[in-house]
């Protein structure tokens, strides 16, 4: 699988005085039957999750009680894997059962194929933390589900989903994912609406990732203490990345520093960043903070995408921001378009003068 944008592996601690995690729901369900006739399959820590996944039937819940489960989970049916809180962790074992499918370093993976996602998966309440690449990873998805989630110290990405659909990341927390993104939304011509809502990314290269994909929506998130906050990307794929909404974030202080990694210059100091891209709005976020001396640096930033195209960004809308205490500036147009628009945004410094 082909990566875009990246930073350093050994990503260091988060910004200090982050809010305790708190999970929300605590499954209180046992064994046997529940409405509709569905299952609940109880999993105590020293027991195998893959072994009650296997044996589980469409629409049933695993329940994972309070302690550490060692190895990786593949789910290829509709389920539900719900923890008792932040007590419930999963980190690596001896067994990856995600490397069947082409996954491995994975905590848990949803994984359908081409034409036949895996429909309706729920993961909730509980933590993921210190795989090789991914917490949580969904490809070929739809309606995959993650709330009161804690993905941390995860080699590449935090929550992220691949060529899939409809899918809602809510009240989740990636601190520290190394390489790649808290949480990512990717690979796919039509997201159908994906939802990132009400989450917080720290310590990540990346806080939100949307690259290559279209209508994807993202608000209420805390993106703080990353080296960018928010990146949408035109990685010069077919159909290119657009129609996604960014607004009433919180994307301050994303000022760690990521060296270069593959084909991509190093990041750091940066709120928003566009790749390119098109007919995406970003609007009422506050953006501030955000300070470097790179070339990407800056509030909300506009650069054409990727090679070998280099797609213009185009047609985007920013509007109605806070945008204060960035630096080199607030608001940089170097998108290689004259369509982007940029109204009423509070700010005092832009590239080129007279977008504030």
């Amino acid at each position: 699988m082909r990566w875009t944008i990246a930073g350093p592996a050994g990503v260091v601690a988060a910004l200090t005085g982050l809010a305790p995690f708190a999970l929300a729901g605590q499954a209180s369900a046992q064994d046997g039957a529940s409405g509709h006739g569905h299952r609940t399959h109880v999993v105590r820590p020293g027991h195998s999750i893959q072994a009650a996944v296997d044996r589980a039937r469409p629409g049933d819940t695993i329940r994972l009680l309070r302690g550490t489960y060692y190895g990786s989970v593949l789910v290829k049916k509709r389920l539900t894997i719900r923890g008792a809180g932040d007590k419930t962790v999963l980190r690596p074992g001896r067994t990856d059962h995600c490397a069947a499918a082409q996954a491995p370093g994975t905590g848990i993976c949803v994984i359908g194929r081409p034409g036949h996602p895996v429909k309706g998966v729920t993961i909730k309440c509980l933590t993921v933390k210190k795989f090789k690449k991914n917490g949580i990873f969904g490809n070929f998805t739809d309606r995959l589900t993650v709330e009161h989630v804690l993905a941390a110290d995860n080699g590449e990405y935090g929550i992220s989903e691949f060529n899939s659909t409809r899918g809602r990341f809510a009240h989740d927390w990636a601190v520290r994912n190394g390489d790649e993104a808290g949480f990512y939304v990717g690979d796919i011509a039509n997201a159908h609406g994906t939802v990132v809502t009400a989450n917080h990314a720290t310590g990540n290269a990346i806080g939100l990732l949307v690259r290559h994909a279209r209508n994807v929506k993202a608000w209420d998130n805390e993106l703080v203490g990353n080296c960018t906050g928010v990146a949408l990307v035109d990685d010069s794929q077919k159909g290119g990345q657009g129609n996604t909404k960014i607004w009433k974030n919180n994307i301050s202080k994303n000022n760690r520093q990521c060296a270069p990694h593959e084909e991509v210059p190093a990041l750091g100091g940066t709120g928003v960043l566009f790749f390119g891209g098109d007919h995406n709005v970003v609007q009422k976020n506050v953006v501030k903070d955000n300070r470097g001396k790179l070339p990407y640096s800056g509030g909300i930033v506009l650069f054409p995408g990727t090679p070998p195209l280099n797609r213009p960004a185009r047609d985007n809308l920013v509007q109605f921001n806070v945008v204060r205490g960035n630096a080199p500036f607030d608001l940089v147009d170097n998108s290689g378009s004259k369509t982007n628009r940029f109204r009423h945004n509070h700010c005092r410094t832009s590239n080129p003068a007279g977008l504030c």
